[in-house]
């Protein structure tokens, strides 16, 4: 990472480093005007070259000072003149939802999961109303206070209503993470509103089972789950799972988008009547397999990407390696 704890950018000085991604890195920092704990994001710079890069970045800059919900990571951001590119973000005093899940053995509580889910269902619904698609939500994507407050951060792959298609050069718009990625997305498509209902179905069956639905032992076979198959019931894995909540989280999980909740308004509606509920009321029945070209590219895409990340990681490496020599 290029900036180290005690150095200063613009107004902020430099704390520590909080991560490193394919596409940004991240840093808590003190604004010496205000007093006032943040977080730098700024795009990597290994990909400084890639005019998509600040697309997808001015994008994310976009959206984040448009939104205003308890369950969102605030923006800071001014646009004030700047010496480099970086987001300021709001800082969460706590830790993403996957060390949280651990802390728990790996399954949450019933009564945690669907307090947890509501909150989500929430910002989904926030969303579409102000036509804004996350499309990469996961455990490492949303952060959880002390108190349990859940705040959902990182739109980097996020979608605006409207906002023409940006191409990272191997990836397209269908970019998420295979294990929470709707089959649209796989299959290449932008995605909507619905994808994001989707992986939050991925997430509670994660809740509570403790593991995700499709699993492999690559990204290929992870995708072709999420196309092919059916997940097993929730109340098999977890006796202490309301039968109406299996229900509401295996439609939310529907391979075919259609057939899932088709807004958070009737998702949220569910989860607060959740007595009232009859699971048999729910068409459950198996899905005809989705597929196709599309799902082969879109896993070849991933993987390219995997190993230019690879290679330009070993040519930086090598260039550090041979500057250390010349210079000594």
């Amino acid at each position: 990472m290029r900036h180290q704890p005690g150095a200063r950018v613009d107004r902020f000085e430099i704390i520590e480093e909080l991560g490193e991604g394919a596409y940004a890195e991240t840093y808590k920092a003190l604004d010496t005007d205000s007093g006032q704990v943040v977080v730098l994001k700024s795009p990597n710079p290994m990909l400084f070259a890639d005019p998509a890069v600040f697309g997808r970045f001015k994008r994310e800059s976009e959206i984040a000072r448009s939104l205003d919900h308890p369950n969102v990571q605030r923006s800071f951001d001014l646009q004030e003149n700047r010496t480099e590119p970086y987001l300021v973000l709001e800082f969460v005093d706590g830790e993403n939802l996957r060390q949280r899940v651990a802390d728990q053995g790996g399954r949450v509580p019933v009564e945690l999961a669907v307090d947890w889910g509501r909150q989500l269902a929430s910002v989904i619904t926030y969303l579409h109303v102000h036509g804004i698609t996350h499309r990469d939500l996961k455990p490492e994507n949303i952060l959880v206070t002390s108190d349990g407050q859940l705040k959902v951060a990182d739109f980097g792959t996020a979608l605006l209503e409207g906002a023409k298609r940006l191409t990272w050069k191997h990836l397209t718009e269908g970019v998420g993470t295979p294990n929470y990625m709707s089959p649209e997305q796989i299959q290449g498509e932008r995605g909507d509103t619905r994808s994001d209902i989707y992986a939050w179905g991925i997430v509670m069956y994660e809740f509570l089972t403790g593991r995700p639905p499709y699993e492999g032992d690559n990204w290929m076979a992870v995708m072709a789950g999420h196309l092919t198959k059916s997940p097993g019931p929730i109340v098999e894995r977890n006796s202490a799972c309301p039968p109406a909540l299996d229900a509401v989280v295996r439609k939310a999980m529907r391979r075919y988008p259609e057939h899932r909740y088709q807004s958070g308004e009737e998702l949220l509606a569910d989860l607060d009547r959740l007595d009232e509920l009859d699971p048999a009321d729910f068409d459950l029945s198996p899905e005809p397999p989705m597929g196709g070209m599309a799902a082969a590219d879109s896993a070849k895409r991933l993987w390219l990407l995997v190993l230019e990340i690879a290679a330009g990681f070993i040519a930086v490496c090598a260039l550090i390696i041979f500057l250390s020599v010349v210079l000594k």
